[in-house]
């Protein structure tokens, strides 16, 4: 990785943080999260000297998978240009902060969002060119239950989660994981960067390119050289799956800075069919007992009917006539 001249040789000498341009300052590594769920690595002004000076915070210990902070404020009457960039335990280095503050158009303060992709000790480098000598306010911080993504996630989906993950990525870089997924299910994917890009000076641009292969080796485009958004805005979209099994994502990221952190996963949204695996309908709910229907022809119907017209006719004509025999015997 190349930096600039100014930053190998402060990255060559990592023996003191100035303050005030004086004063050694030892800074002790991050602890474990405990009872604030904020924790801070840095909170304090300092003097940065004119034409060109540098602060540099070493050893400060990043866990994976968070969101970190760095907030910088200025806090004289001066302009200035601001540089923030962050080497990883891997000596990638992160240009995530570039730009001229300008006070009379009302530039004072900034906040700039790094998600980490993997733990261990970080150095933040803080270097200004003015014309003037300034005043400038660092804070680095952190919240320990502030996870990447999860800040747009809603707790039903980080509870179905199927995968997450936050990788660096070099321009070129591809990464593939195999997920079981259910058929007839619509799974909600999500895919973001998570690590600033330093301002106008730096293309911000970072393309994504999104596949699905599913089990039968079928495979989806998702997205093909798509833009990237910002920090926070997170590209999203909901796949429904025709069969169960191991299906394959593939992302490729392309970026004109050295390396960015990307965050991504897969949740289970809903089911589609009420298909028992995907082929045969649910049976239907009996709440009683199953009536059953017998169907007579109406032909039989009409015979049945006439039949026991006639039957009932030559009853009352025989019940009659007993009943005249009768009469006429009680009359003797």
């Amino acid at each position: 990785m190349v930096v600039s001249g100014l930053t190998i040789g402060l990255l060559a000498n990592k023996s003191r943080i100035n303050m005030n341009g004086n004063d050694n300052i030892g800074l002790a590594l991050a602890e474990l999260p405990s009872a604030s769920s904020e924790e801070l690595f840095v909170d304090k002004v300092f003097t940065f000297l004119a034409p060109n000076d540098i602060q540099q915070f070493e050893d400060l210990y990043l866990y994976e998978e968070l969101n970190y902070y760095v907030l910088v404020e200025i806090v004289t009457p001066h302009d200035c240009e601001i540089n923030v960039t962050i080497v990883d335990p891997d000596s990638d280095v992160y240009e995530i902060f570039k730009t001229e503050v300008n006070i009379s158009q009302g530039d004072q303060w900034f906040e700039i969002p790094f998600g980490t992709a993997i733990s261990g000790n970080y150095t933040f480098i803080f270097s200004v060119i003015a014309e003037l000598n300034l005043n400038l306010y660092v804070k680095i911080f952190f919240d320990r239950d502030e996870k990447c993504l999860y800040d747009i996630m809603s707790p039903e989906y980080i509870a179905k989660l199927e995968l997450y993950q936050v990788n660096k990525f070099l321009s070129g870089s591809v990464v593939e994981h195999n997920v079981m997924l259910k058929t007839d299910v619509s799974y909600k994917f999500y895919v973001g960067r998570v690590s600033a890009i330093g301002g106008e000076l730096i293309s911000r641009e970072v393309e994504v390119y999104y596949y699905l292969t599913d089990p039968d080796d079928i495979e989806f485009t998702i997205y093909a050289n798509q833009t990237m958004k910002s920090v926070g805005e997170v590209l999203h979209f909901n796949f429904g799956t025709a069969v169960s099994g191991v299906y394959t994502v593939k992302i490729k990221i392309y970026c004109k800075v050295d390396v960015v952190n990307v965050a991504y996963a897969i949740a289970e949204d809903y089911s589609i069919s009420t298909g028992i695996n995907g082929t045969e309908p649910d049976p239907e709910p009996t709440n009683g007992t199953i009536q059953g229907y017998f169907y007579v022809p109406i032909e039989w119907t009409l015979g049945f009917v006439v039949s026991a017209g006639l039957v009932v006719g030559a009853l009352v004509v025989i019940g009659s006539v007993r009943k005249k025999k009768s009469s006429v015997s009680l009359r003797n």
